[in-house]
């Protein structure tokens, strides 16, 4: 029979024999476990060790380890050296007939068979498969499976380029184009099949019962569980607890009807008794997540004591997730249908339940809010009794103390235990890197118990004074805002959008900065944010807020947002040579002209009509924009280089810096003046020196741009305080200042090369501050030429009118060319401004409300808790109960209900205001009302009985109280 005969019965009996169900059997026969039925469907090695158990998994692995050894032993004992390559096109066969007939992946099978036909190649692939995976885990640590997958994909490629490899050493049989293309084929259908089949292992680590000592993915375990699972890793004190993942639970979440098994079935669960009572909750995607809390839209099942209680607890946990209800928060939410997962704990009897704020929920004040109650945790949150309300100052460790002794320990709390939970409450704070929290706790008798965290919702985004305070210093006028804020936030949306790419496409780059009380604030939640996207650690929000070190960035992020970072250092490594070329071409030529606009004595561009005034602005406008580029990227440069090189601020140039080289020249004309004379003599001599007068003239015409606020165009520039320099001169030549050289005669020839890589952006620095400088000062200038015209029409009554004016409200009457109502609006804001220019701001706002002292009680209004922010004035409907609420006749009217648990929130979503007979800040009324920003009051006495549908009041939900505005009813 001729040699390609033998060569095909062998390929065919290698099909054959792949497709023998050996593994099925052996596992039947073990376990009566048909793996065809059971996990990802796969009948291998690896699901025969996953749901049939080790035995079943030992003896399928060695059957399937001597099937793939038989045919490479078979080919190489039958077939002379030439028919080489029938071994591995053995194997090809063998692992298509695993796969089509068995259902079997047939890795084992190869990898013993190449291991017998070349044990040099089998161990090389191997190890470059396990490196991969080493290298995967670092950088994908919360994706094993990913890690793993692509591991071992990676091996079976790389196994023809060892196999070729081997080959071509001198001491080895040179390799045939048939060898090798039969090892790429069997390298090819090994990876179709992976791809192809469900994953058995990575199956069966979803199936895990998962523990809050567990790292948890929140995109499987949900935001609660999450975040319990960081605090109990943490040390905090949380109640053991395991995790019921989303995945893999879908049909059954969609089913419960289906054949499928049960989830206790496929997890290890705890089994509740009556000593040992078990509480299962929801852990949702989305719930208690940064803007939405969810609260009360899915079950909560306690005090379980058997098996079938747990059973059924969790199927009401998981199909209160798809309730008309639920899905019609997510829908009101923008929120997708993800999941949920169910977190159980065991149940903890309670003496005392409670909740508590880490910082004041209405306006982010500096209060440790406590709401509690004698029992369980429920009782808080529902809104159906009225907690212990206590507000706690946290500002100072003495304001803390102060407070905590005012309260004393006659009532429900003691004031150790309160103590305990202000400490509990500031170091969760702390742990989220200063997001404030909304705590639930219980107290056993014993100690404090943490039940669940989550971010304060109402209070975002955080504001921070931090670097907005040096770059926009004190009180800001609205018509320096309003040019200020667009092009700052334009430009820094420009670099961001350079690094992030498409992913700055879902950002409001102009919600990086607003103004709170007439001061600049940066917006911390958008930075932490843009933070994270750039791949900079998770402690980038601690900067912000405190100033702590941002940490080490992690590998993965940092490496993805790695081509926008160079491509941001190129920009820098050009800044020297595109901002020369720009200051030929743009700026000189720019400055130039407005130079030429303007009378020499006043500079303003007095001469021009309003028109041309107004397209002044925008050609300043346009020009600005590009040096507002260079204004934050030259610094920036520059900080990084000193901190790379290690080069400190003493060491760099200032002799350009305009308020060093102003000074120094106007001590130059000073030294012009005897010394040591008196003032009165000075002056008197300056007065009969006309040389001295023009050197001074000069001088203040070169640095007139400069003031004392560079950024603010409202301060008034040097120009228009002539009077207050010559003054400044004189005491310059009364006591001469003695200036210190900085040169680099002695430093080492290290520390020059150090600072020479600085040198040059230290000098560009100034040049373009310079610039800065003077482009605003015409833009200044040019709207006092703008003012002088209104205070001659009477439009504006007094100088320094216009700065209380937007761009946008002077563009107006330019163009439309009708005088403006504007002397009230003016009268209004400056009175804000004076009133804001007193006040001491915080350095960090939670939300876009300022605290304020608290208000006292209005005469003859009711009172109540305030609990939601926000003032209206409407039509009351009483609601004994949901159904009347909801046919009510009143659009959008203020809702008086007797409380607010869970239950009412389809009518409080659609309220202008919410007033409630009993309840406290944390209920889920009052949770509700400040996620949708309604105006809330809770805890009004006999509001039901006092209070009439049709009436008009007037609801304060910061002062807590409702005026009644008519009492026709």
């Amino acid at each position: 029979m001729p040699p390609w005969v033998f060569g095909l019965l062998m390929m065919v009996g290698s099909f054959v024999l792949g497709g023998l169900p050996l593994t099925s059997w052996i596992v039947k026969g073990l376990t009566r476990i048909d793996l065809a039925k059971q996990g990802s469907g796969n009948v291998g090695v690896a699901a025969a060790f996953t749901q049939a158990g080790r035995v079943a998994g030992i003896f399928a692995a060695v059957a399937e380890a001597l099937r793939g050894i038989i045919p490479v032993i078979v080919a190489r004992s039958l077939f002379p050296s030439e028919w080489e390559p029938l071994a591995l096109i053995s194997l090809v066969f063998l692992v298509v007939g695993r796969y089509l007939i068995a259902k079997g992946g047939g890795v084992t099978n190869a990898t013993w068979g190449v291991l017998v036909y070349s044990p040099p190649v089998a161990i090389s692939a191997g190890i470059s498969g396990l490196l991969l995976w080493r290298l995967a885990l670092t950088i994908w640590p919360s994706q094993p499976t990913r890690a793993r997958l692509r591991a071992m994909r990676f091996a079976c490629l790389s196994s023809p380029l060892w196999l070729s490899a081997w080959h071509s050493l001198p001491d080895h049989r040179d390799l045939s184009l048939a060898e090798l293309l039969a090892a790429i084929a069997l390298a090819l259908v090994l990876i179709i099949i992976n791809l192809r089949q469900g994953d058995d292992f990575g199956l069966f680590m979803k199936q895990q019962l998962l523990s809050l000592n567990d790292p948890l993915d929140l995109d499987s375990c949900g935001e609660k569980a999450t975040r319990l699972s960081q605090l109990k890793q943490a040390g905090f004190k949380v109640p053991s607890g395991w995790v019921l993942p989303t995945m893999g639970n879908q049909e059954i979440a969609r089913d419960s009807q289906s054949q499928h098994q049960d989830e206790i079935d496929y997890f290890q669960l705890p089994t509740p008794t009556y000593h040992y009572p078990l509480i299962v909750r929801s852990s949702a995607l989305g719930e208690d997540g940064d803007s939405s809390s969810a609260a009360g839209q899915y079950t909560t099942v306690g005090l379980i004591t058997s098996e079938a209680q747990l059973r059924s607890a969790i199927a009401r946990c998981r199909d209160s997730y798809w309730s008309a209800e639920a899905k019609a928060y997510r829908h009101q939410r923008n929120l997708y249908d993800t999941g949920i997962a169910v977190l159980i704990q065991p149940y903890i009897s309670a003496q005392i339940s409670g909740v508590m704020f880490t910082r004041n929920p209405l306006d982010g004040g500096s209060q440790v809010v406590i709401e509690a109650l004698a029992g369980e945790g429920d009782v808080v949150v529902s809104g159906q009794n009225t907690p212990v309300h206590l507000e706690i100052d946290t500002a100072t460790e003495t304001a803390t103390y102060e407070s905590l002794n005012k309260l004393g320990d006659d009532g429900l709390l003691s004031r150790s235990l309160l103590g305990d939970l202000v400490a509990e409450a500031q170091a969760i704070e702390a742990f989220y890197h200063g997001l404030p929290q909304d705590i639930e706790w219980v107290w056993d008798g014993e100690q404090i118990w943490i039940l669940q965290t989550r971010p304060i919702t109402n209070l975002r985004p955080i504001w921070t004074r931090k670097i907005a305070a040096e770059v926009i210093p004190g009180v800001i006028p609205p018509l320096t805002w309003s040019i200020n804020r667009p092009l700052t936030c334009g430009v820094w949306g420009e670099i961001f959008s350079l690094v992030l790419g498409k992913k700055a496409s879902q950002l409001d780059f102009q919600e990086t900065a607003t103004l709170l009380g007439s001061h600049a604030y940066f917006n911390a939640t958008l930075l932490g944010e843009i933070f994270r996207m750039m791949g900079l650690p998770e402690q980038g929000l601690e900067f912000l807020l405190r100033g702590e070190n941002m940490g080490k960035p992690p590998l993965k992020t940092m490496l993805a947002s790695v081509p926008g970072l160079w491509l941001l250092v190129q920009r820098e490594l050009a800044l020297v040579h595109e901002f020369e070329r720009d200051r030929d071409k743009i700026f000189d030529p720019g400055l130039q002209r407005l130079e030429a606009d303007s009378y020499y004595e006043t500079r303003l561009p007095s001469s021009l009509s309003l028109p041309q005034l107004i397209q002044r602005v925008d050609r300043i406008q346009e020009i600005l924009k590009l040096a507002t580029y260079y204004n934050i990227l030259g610094p920036i440069g520059l900080a990084i280089r000193r901190s790379l090189f290690q080069v400190p601020e003493e060491w760099l140039p200032v002799a350009n810096s305009p308020e060093v080289a102003s000074m120094r020249e106007l001590q130059k004309i000073a030294d012009h003046l005897p010394e040591g004379e008196n003032l009165q003599v000075l002056a008197d001599q300056f007065s009969q020196n006309p040389e001295l007068q023009q050197q001074f003239k000069q001088w203040l015409r070169e640095y007139g741009y400069l003031s004392e606020v560079g950024t603010d165009i409202s301060v008034a520039t040097w120009w228009e305080q002539p009077q207050t320099f010559r003054q400044m001169l004189f005491t310059m030549a009364e006591n001469p200042a003695s200036g210190t050289n900085r040169n680099v005669g002695g430093f080492s020839v290290w520390q020059k090369w150090r600072l020479n890589r600085c040198y040059k952006r230290a000098v560009i620095k100034g040049e373009i501050s310079e610039v800065y400088g003077k482009l605003l000062a015409h833009l200044r200038w040019t709207f006092l030429a703008i003012e002088a015209v209104a205070l001659e029409s009477e439009i504006l009554t007094q100088p320094g009118d216009i700065f209380f004016l937007k761009l946008s409200e002077i563009r107006s009457w330019i163009e439309s060319g009708i005088d403006p109502q504007w002397r009230e609006v003016v009268k209004r804001r400056r009175q804000q401004y004076e009133c804001d220019r007193d006040r001491t701001v915080p350095p960090v706002v939670y939300g876009n409300l300022l605290p304020e002292p608290k208000p006292e009680p209005l005469e003859g209004a009711l009172q109540g808790i305030p609990a939601s922010v926000g003032s209206v004035e409407g039509y009351v409907q009483v609601c004994r109960n949901l159904a009347e609420g909801l046919e009510n006749g009143i659009e959008k009217p203020i809702v008086v209900v007797p409380y607010t648990d869970a239950g009412w929130a389809p009518l409080l979503m659609g309220a202008a205001a919410i007033i409630s007979e009993v309840g406290g800040q944390l209920s889920h009324g009052a949770i509700v009302a400040r996620e949708y920003g309604i105006p809330a009051v809770m805890n009004v006495s006999q509001a039901m009985s006092r209070l009439k549908t049709g009436q008009r009041v007037r609801v304060d939900g910061y002062r807590g109280t409702i005026e009644i505005l008519d009492n026709s009813n």
